[in-house]
C-alpha cells in the first residue's frame, strides 16, 4: 500500500480585484502565489492523477500540488487562467452544472456575493487546455440537508451534465459547502467519482482519504508567510496534533 503523500490541495473561489477578503484573492496575490510555486519547482497535478498514484501506482512529480477552484466563476477564466498559463500550471474547477453560463444565484449564496459563472464555451477551452473539470452537484445543494435519494440525483445528474458537455468521464467531486456524511460519501462513490474534496484542512493524504480529501483554504486574509507554511510537512503535523488534542487523544 502506498504511504501517505504530501500534496497541497489549494482551494480558491474567486480571483478578482476589490473582493471582500473572505470571498477570494486579488490577481496580484494569486500571481505571487503561483510564481512562488513555480520557483520552488512545484508541478500542478489533477485529482485524477492523485487517485492514479494510489490506485494504479502511477508516478507523480517530486513536488506535486493541486490548484482547485469551487463553483466556476467567470474570473477563474478571465483572471486566474492567464496567470496559471504563464506559470505552466493547470487547475481543477468544480462546476455547478445547472448554473453554467449564469450567475451564482443558488440557495445559500447571498445576493451581494452572486457573480457571473463561466460559459460552456469557456469551459471547453479549459478542457482542451488540460484543465480538470469536476462535479459540484447540479444546484450547489447541501447534500446533508436533503434525502439520500435527492442527494443521489444531485450528484449523478450533475456528473452526467458535465460528461455530456465535455464528452469524457468526470471523476472528481467537491462537496457543496464542504458538508458530507457517510451516506453522502457512499452516494458519491456509487456515482463513479474516485476523489472528493472537503474543506477540512491538511496537505497530506492516504489511499483511504480519496473521498474525503483535505485542502489548504486560501483567501484574501491569507498572509504570505502562512501561504508558504501551508505547503510544509510541519503544517501537516501541527494540524493533526491540534486535532488529537481537541479530541482528547493527545
Amino acid at each position: 500500500m502506498k504511504a501517505a503523500v504530501r500534496v497541497p490541495i489549494l482551494y480558491y473561489h474567486r480571483v478578482e480585484d476589490h473582493l471582500p477578503p473572505t470571498k477570494g484573492v486579488s490577481p496580484q496575490a494569486f500571481a505571487a502565489q503561483m510564481e512562488y510555486l513555480r520557483k520552488k519547482n512545484y508541478r500542478s497535478i489533477s485529482f485524477e492523477q492523485l487517485a492514479d498514484y494510489f490506485i494504479k501506482g502511477r508516478p507523480m512529480p517530486s513536488r506535486p500540488a493541486i490548484i482547485s477552484f469551487d463553483d466556476g466563476y467567470l474570473d477563474n477564466f478571465t483572471r486566474a487562467y492567464p496567470i496559471l498559463k504563464q506559470n505552466g500550471f493547470r487547475a481543477t474547477i468544480f462546476l455547478v452544472s445547472d448554473y453554467i453560463g449564469q450567475r451564482s444565484e443558488w440557495a445559500g449564496c447571498a445576493e451581494e456575493d452572486q457573480a457571473p459563472l463561466m460559459s460552456r464555451e469557456q469551459l471547453l477551452i479549459l478542457n482542451n487546455e488540460g484543465f480538470e473539470l469536476g462535479g459540484h452537484t447540479r444546484r450547489h445543494t447541501d447534500l446533508t440537508a436533503i434525502s439520500i435519494e435527492e442527494a443521489r440525483r444531485e450528484v449523478e445528474e450533475g456528473k452526467q451534465d458535465l460528461e455530456n458537455l465535455l464528452q469524457r468521464p468526470v471523476r472528481s467531486f467537491a462537496y457543496p459547502f464542504g458538508n458530507f456524511n457517510p451516506g453522502v460519501i457512499e452516494g458519491v462513490r456509487k456515482a463513479g467519482f474516485t476523489t472528493a474534496r472537503t474543506v477540512h484542512t491538511d496537505n497530506t493524504h492516504r489511499l483511504e482519504d480519496l473521498l474525503t480529501l483535505r485542502c489548504v483554504k486560501l483567501n484574501g486574509r491569507t498572509p504570505w508567510l502562512k501561504f508558504r507554511y501551508y505547503l510544509t510537512a510541519l503544517y501537516h503535523w501541527e494540524t493533526r496534533r491540534h486535532e488529537r488534542r481537541k479530541s482528547g487523544r493527545g
